[in-house]
């Protein structure tokens, strides 16, 4: 796994991170405790490796127990038996049809202010939020993000700030449920989370990049403690396009000998702090108890200035502080070994991990994925498949009965069997009185109740999962009625509404989480290129500090951005024109035209102002 390079945790510079200086084994309790995270997870990694094999057709690989006491796969077993694995894979089908059914239904993120005066604030960290969406190509990663949460019930996604790809801005990355760890939770809002983390496989480059902060001594430092990663080894062992490494992935081994494992745990710590209220700005804010000294220089300062201006002591507004202890995030990176590569408080102004993820349904701490309720079904209907072709193969369909008695003379059997199975063959012989004749005889031996069976388990298939034909485009049985068959759909729909709205709700995490991260790092130039006049207003009037102070006055919420809401959004925009109620200017700066931008450069070019200048000019 690449460096994210995020430039959020390189906080060692600015007296965040760890100084630089001889690299220390500690903390040993923080990995140990990880490592008990991350194996206390191992059941669903097992159970989401079962539901991605069964998705994508390994539907066979399932291990059983035999009497005389060997254990293999299913698909061994019925090759034993002289049997072929049969499988009708509907199970991605269906996820395809849920995937289809999201991406048909396209949505954006808008800021909305709840004051209506700051709505071009709004607007503004709209369009900086729908850049980021378009840059991290969020439409087609989230696809694939659903993908996961159907198949494990589990999706994760990381927002940093940092450079890649030629520029510096906010990147999101969708992370492997395999290399998560997190601790045991009940809330299904993810608030009791106290400890996640990730399993990082870098290469010696990106990790002497990544925590040398500098130092050419801490760099050899590094290079020592992973002096087993040796670029010479790739060619032992290059596996692509296969989910081994993944599936055998180890807490302190990396999934490569070439490569480096760290390990990054974030973990809501204690801190003791001095809460302080300042009654000259009204501000409330938390420092750490070492800077009490500073909180009773300045008190000293503004009596000591109302002193010399006569100013009664007891009217002075001064900074109260009060002992407490408050919770806050601290970043740890770790070595196989234990070595502390890096440590800090969080250096994000949201306070937290940069991790957005949601466990589904998350009952009794219980996670249950979409594909993990039909398993069953579709299990039962690759064993009625491999029965019917059994039964098929072994049953008796056009053998033929010829008398020995009968054979002609001049012909043997093999002969006869060659003739018979031609298509204009002719068998030439004399037949005996009182002899039978050749008969050909075909048994139907496979209506045996199979077939209605596995029509039961189609049926139940859909039942269950709730994606109907009707959903998946299939045609509809003649003498279906249109309202019918559109009901049909809508059902569907309503049957995923839950496991939509619980992605949505992940959606929206992550969205606010990027605008967050927006306003922390973007700067006043950064918002004019990206929206311009958009917004309703220069964006050049806006300042960050203002931007960063709207955080509790927006809100994120999604809209619609398909082909069918912009034609009725551009017809309802050409009605209020054709009244008059709006002008042709604002018709094309609204409107979702491909030639809007164009007309309305030549419009502006073609004014009689914008033409006097021109001539001044030249």
């Amino acid at each position: 796994m690449a460096n994210n390079g995020y430039k959020a945790l390189s906080t060692n510079g600015s007296g965040n991170g760890r100084q630089i200086g001889e690299i220390e084994r500690s903390h040993y309790p923080i990995l140990l405790q990880a490592q008990k995270a991350w194996e206390e997870i191992e059941h669903f990694r097992h159970k989401r490796k079962r539901n991605r094999d069964y998705t994508y057709g390994k539907q066979w690989n399932d291990l059983i127990k035999l009497p005389d006491g060997r254990v293999m796969s299913e698909e061994e077993y019925i090759r034993e038996q002289g049997k072929v694995p049969l499988k009708n894979n509907l199970i991605r089908q269906m996820v395809k049809a849920v995937l289809g059914q999201f991406r048909n239904n396209q949505t954006q993120p808008v800021c909305i202010a709840r004051d209506r005066q700051e709505q071009s604030l709004g607007e503004l960290m709209s369009a900086a939020v729908q850049y980021a969406y378009q840059h991290n190509r969020l439409q087609e990663l989230d696809s694939r993000t659903l993908e996961e949460f159907l198949i494990s019930g589990i999706c994760i996604q990381k927002i940093g700030y940092g450079y890649r790809r030629g520029k510096t801005d906010v990147w999101v990355d969708e992370i492997n449920p395999n290399r998560m760890f997190f601790n045991a939770m009940e809330d299904s809002r993810h608030w009791d989370c106290t400890l996640i983390g990730e399993l990082h496989d870098m290469t010696i480059a990106e990790v002497i990049s990544r925590f040398s902060f500098g130092s050419r001594t801490r760099a050899v430092q590094l290079r020592n403690i992973y002096g087993e990663a040796d670029n010479e080894t790739v060619r032992h062992n290059f596996e692509n396009l296969t989910a081994q490494s993944i599936d055998r992935l180890d807490f302190f081994m990396p999934s490569s000998p070439d490569l480096c494992r760290v390990i990054e745990v974030w973990k809501l710590e204690s801190n003791e702090v001095l809460s302080c209220h300042d009654f000259r700005s009204g501000e409330y804010y938390h420092v750490p108890v070492t800077e009490a000294g500073l909180i009773e220089k300045e008190n000293d300062e503004r009596l000591r200035e109302a002193r010399s201006k006569g100013i009664d002591e007891n009217a002075v507004p001064l900074i109260e502080t009060e002992w407490s202890v408050i919770p806050s995030w601290h970043y740890r990176f770790f070595s196989p070994l234990g070595d502390l590569l890096d440590e800090g408080e969080t250096p994000y102004w949201h306070g937290e991990h940069p991790y957005v993820f949601k466990l589904y349904p998350l009952i009794d701490g219980e996670v249950h994925a979409f594909v993990e309720d039909v398993i069953d079904q579709q299990r039962y209907i690759n064993r009625l498949i491999t029965m019917i072709d059994f039964i098929m193969g072994s049953s008796a369909k056009g053998v033929l009965l010829f008398p020995e008695d009968q054979i002609p003379n001049g012909m043997t059997i093999e002969d006869i069997a060659d003739e018979w199975t031609k298509y204009n063959g002719i068998i030439l012989f004399r037949p005996r009185p009182g002899s039978p004749m050749p008969q050909q005889i075909a048994v139907n031996a496979t209506q045996v109740g199979a077939y209605e069976m596995l029509s039961l388990q189609m049926r139940l298939f859909e039942d269950i999962s709730g994606v109907h034909g009707a959903m998946q485009g299939k045609t509809a049985p003649s003498g279906t009625p249109a309202s019918l068959y559109s009901q049909q759909v809508q059902y569907s729909s309503a049957n995923l509404l839950d496991l939509f709205e619980s992605f949505k709700t992940f959606r929206e995490d992550r969205d606010i989480k990027i605008m967050k991260t927006i306003q922390q790092f973007y700067t006043d130039n950064r918002y004019i290129s990206i929206a311009g006049n958009s917004c309703g207003k220069d964006a050049s009037t806006y300042t960050p500090e203002e931007v960063r102070n709207t955080e509790f006055d927006l809100s994120i919420a999604e809209t619609l951005s398909t082909p069918a809401l912009r034609m009725a959004s551009n017809e309802f925009l050409m009605e209020l024109f054709r009244n008059g109620k709006i002008s042709l200017e604002m018709l094309l700066q609204n409107g979702s035209f491909p030639f809007a931008d164009k007309l309305l450069q030549a419009i502006r070019q073609n004014q009689p102002g914008t033409a006097l200048a021109n001539e001044n000019a030249q």
